[in-house]
């Protein structure tokens, strides 16, 4: 089954790999019929140079391929660029695999520790380093209060659900 590229976490993921003009000219491309680089042009308003530069980095990374033809009248070659979905879903699973292990060690992080913050957005200290510094925030001096972290959980236990329900979708 092919990725969504309509799909916000898969965004978010290519955007990270091939950036916001590679995310456009990803989904400027076709599987089926294929784009030239003029429509890729029309289709996402950048320049020509910025699309080619795209084109050569999701090519040099398979995402996608082309096929060439040649004018017997100019001697020039048209380039014809398709998505290739099977590279797209093998990166973006391989992507979503190293997410699932970070959040799934954040939420470990987050759920066995108790946590403490002065309020001025130094940073939160688990209790066994806060009791080291007396419960004085060590950046401004400020007293450190006890900080309620089941909504970071929370949002941690969707993300890891939602990611687990995208590979799914892959397989």
């Amino acid at each position: 089954m092919a990725v969504s590229l309509t799909n916000r976490q898969v965004n978010k993921l290519l955007e990270e790999i091939v950036g916001h003009d590679g995310v456009l000219v990803l989904k400027a491309c076709d599987l089926k019929k294929g784009t030239t680089d003029e429509g890729i042009a029309k289709k996402t308003k950048l320049k020509l140079s910025t699309i080619r530069s795209q084109l050569n980095q999701l090519h040099y990374r398979g995402l996608i391929r082309y096929h060439r033809e040649k004018n017997v009248d100019t001697n020039w070659y048209t380039y014809t660029w398709f998505t290739n979905a099977d590279k797209i879903n093998e990166v973006i699973s391989g992507e979503w695999a190293n997410y699932l292990g970070k959040i799934e060690k954040q939420l470990d992080y987050e759920s066995n520790y108790v946590f403490y913050s002065c309020g001025n957005g130094c940073g939160k200290l688990p209790f066994e380093l806060a009791s080291e510094y007396d419960f004085t925030c060590p950046d401004c001096g400020n007293e450190l209060q006890n900080i309620n972290n089941k909504s970071k959980v929370r949002e941690l236990l969707g993300e890891i659900k939602e990611v687990k329900s995208l590979m799914k979708q892959l397989k």
